[in-house]
């Protein structure tokens, strides 16, 4: 019973509510945007509350189990830490996301202030004290977070193809494809001490090496910021995933570093940040070297999504394809292809050109009746 009591306390934080919040009001805004630029919405639902809930959820239960295998624990003052910057941030900050500098900035908070700062700041008027904790554990926190992450972004990074309009270039409209996408993992951790247990002493106990921790279910912040403009977006995202596999790595160098030598582990945690931080940043800068853009074009119309559900699923069409033909009819707008449709409104047969420049036909039935149901985003066609 006390352990159900615990798992549900994962459900009484803040700073859950608050995240689901801020992913609800992403998605509504995301929606508003996708009709405004191209009439209806590409994805109609909400999947980055259903990709919270879901994948949240799963990548969370691994964690967990592996933290209670391992015994991983955090202290009372990491955890109010990270929770106080978690909320700071998703209220300040609606726009952006900081889920490794959140991380970063709760263990400097303890470490500088329960080992590094002599006399230590005195907590006893709220109850707490500086518990420390092997300084690995906060390497292994790390180590979670770029494996997550590097999992997330490289089976999930992509699939969602939501195109916004951003800017002209030469009288032409640009699209790009952000990714705003936030989780929240329920971790299960222990933590040292009894300030837990002093405040409900219903709170499960789990005894380990001698001694007591209590047991709390914690939202962990996954998440990532990031516009393609000039690549497909399932690369950018394979090839960002293989580079925080790295990052993986020298957060286990920095794990055996810290046995030899813990007083650099506040200098390991920072240079973990600035590796995370450089390859965002070089990331963006290759995209924004690349010669391609998602424009539009002259001879054709540019293909920016594919809507599900519709038939244009089985067309073979990928965003940043060109039509160049619909129904035997040369195409050089919205308006020309919907014409063209109309040809044949119960069938559609593309002759198509893919971003590096090949030639495809391609072809299925369509709605009846009803050619703007097709599924394919187009940049609409501009007043004046």
């Amino acid at each position: 019973m006390r352990t159900l009591i615990a798992c549900g306390s994962f459900l009484l934080q803040p700073l859950v509510w608050l995240a689901i919040l801020r992913v609800w009001l992403a998605s509504r805004a995301r929606i508003t945007t996708e009709r405004r630029n191209f009439g209806s919405a590409v994805y109609s639902d909400h999947y980055e509350l259903r990709h919270m809930l879901t994948q949240g959820l799963l990548l969370g239960l691994g964690l967990s189990v592996i933290n209670l295998l391992i015994g991983f624990s955090l202290p009372v003052i990491w955890i109010l830490a990270y929770e106080g910057l978690a909320i700071l941030t998703l209220i300040l900050l609606p726009t952006t996301i900081l889920p490794l500098t959140l991380i970063v900035g709760a263990t400097l908070i303890t470490l500088l202030g329960g080992t590094y700062i002599t006399p230590k700041p005195d907590l006893s008027a709220w109850g707490l004290r500086w518990a420390n904790v092997p300084v690995q554990n906060y390497f292994w926190l790390a180590l979670a977070f770029f494996l997550l992450m590097g999992h997330w972004i490289t089976h999930y990074g992509g699939r969602f193809t939501s195109p916004k309009i951003y800017a002209k270039q030469r009288g032409k409209q640009i699209a790009g494809y952000p990714w705003r996408e936030l989780l929240v993992l329920p971790m299960v951790t222990l933590v040292p001490g009894d300030w837990i247990t002093s405040h409900w002493a219903f709170w499960p106990v789990f005894s380990w090496q001698g001694h007591q921790f209590a047991i709390l279910v914690l939202p962990l912040i996954l998440g990532l910021r990031f516009t393609v403009f000039r690549q497909a977006p399932q690369q950018v995202y394979h090839a960002l995933g293989r580079r925080l596999i790295w990052l993986a790595l020298a957060a286990i160098i920095g794990i055996g570093w810290s046995y030899w030598r813990p007083q650099d582990a506040v200098w390991g945690i920072i240079i973990l940040l600035v590796g995370y931080v450089a390859v965002l940043w070089q990331a963006k800068r290759y995209d924004a070297r690349q010669p391609f853009w998602y424009s539009q074009v002259d001879d054709g119309v540019r293909v920016l999504a594919i809507r599900p559900r519709t038939p244009a699923v089985k067309l073979d069409l990928e965003p940043g394809d060109i039509i160049l033909e619909c129904n035997h009819q040369s195409v050089v707008s919205e308006t020309s292809f919907y014409e063209a449709l109309l040809a044949n409104p119960a069938y559609c047969h593309l002759r198509v050109r893919n971003m590096a420049g090949e030639l495809k036909m391609t072809e299925t039935a369509i709605y009846s009746g009803a050619p703007h149901e097709i599924g394919i985003v187009l940049f609409r066609d501009q007043e004046g």
